[in-house]
């Protein structure tokens, strides 16, 4: 489980775009935008306009249309609100909010060893809270700090992390409830009018409709197939990372606090690696969980997380 949670991390941690030197991201939407961020958003418009313009229009019309409509509103809806209020959020700190000027640009590494020391940001030239992390994607320091999701392209932190949670939860719900409804919908296409399964072809003889566009049958059963596969590969990669912060939740502990905790212990495993072969007092067992005991507490590491 740890290595797994530690690469969902990685993934919603990744690479990301920074802004113009002196500049800071004021939310998702501050340019540039990253790769990553418009694929999130091209997959969620093409699901979002599937479900209504295609899975939503052949099927009966009464009452499993209306039916179809209302139980996926009930999602998509709070969904969509809930994504644009996230990436329009700003996390940063109160005081980076309240301050006219940019960040500075002659931050000097050999002269301040960390960008924060003793709650004063070097770079936002600010005094921060006790869990503020400066955040280089977004160029500002980020209250109660958790990561830089790269699919949103924004800070997930105090301010706005259980908006994101939430957000999770609607996601794992919504593309399963896709993915259900267009496989249910690519059995349908196969069956006849005496199946409480068939369709109803929008334009009528096998005439279906992808996004009101009149379409063939085979179109049609090659379009559901591509849907349900695009909402299955979204739920799996969501609820796994849906459990990570439940997990990470559970421990109260920061998806940061994780990442380095599962760098440091790698440091330790590799020094007791080394030191075990140079040394025939630490041959067996037992002698290595004392010696990692010993790190344990020298680095302050939770013994949870090891």
């Amino acid at each position: 489980l740890p290595r797994f949670c530690l690469w969902m991390a990685v993934i919603s941690c990744g690479p990301t775009s920074t802004p113009a030197l002196g500049e800071r991201r004021v939310n998702a939407y501050t340019l540039p935008l990253h790769y990553v961020q418009i694929i999130a958003i091209v997959v969620l418009a093409f699901l979002v306009l599937m479900n209504y313009f295609t899975l939503c229009v052949n099927i009966p019309t009464q009452p499993w249309q209306w039916l179809n409509i209302f139980l996926s509103s009930i999602v998509i809806l709070p969904l969509l609100i809930v994504f644009i209020a996230l990436t329009y959020i700003d996390p940063a700190e109160d005081e980076v909010l309240t301050k006219s000027r940019g960040p500075r640009t002659d931050f000097n590494r050999h002269k301040h060893t960390h960008v924060i020391t003793e709650f004063y940001c070097h770079v936002c030239d600010v005094q921060v809270t006790a869990k503020a992390k400066h955040c280089a994607s977004c160029n500002k320091c980020i209250y109660s700090f958790d990561h830089h999701c790269v699919w949103l392209n924004t800070c997930v932190g105090g301010k706005n992390y259980r908006t994101f949670f939430f957000m999770l939860s609607l996601v794992v719900i919504g593309s399963f409830f896709l993915f259900m409804n267009s496989l249910l919908q690519f059995i349908g296409s196969f069956q006849d009018s005496s199946s409480l399964l068939s369709l109803r072809p929008y334009y009528g003889a096998d005439r279906y409709a992808i996004l009101m566009i009149p379409s063939s049958k085979a179109a049609f059963q090659v379009m559901v197939s591509l849907i349900a596969f695009v909402s299955i590969v979204t739920w799996g990669l969501t609820i796994y990372l849906l459990g990570f912060h439940i997990y990470l939740c559970y421990y109260g502990i920061s998806t940061y606090d994780y990442v380095i905790s599962q760098r440091i212990n790698k440091t330790v495993n590799q020094t007791l690696s080394q030191f075990s072969q140079f040394s025939l007092n630490y041959q067996n067992n037992s002698s290595s969980k004392q010696l990692k005991s010993i790190f344990q507490k020298v680095y302050y590491i939770r013994p949870i997380l090891f």
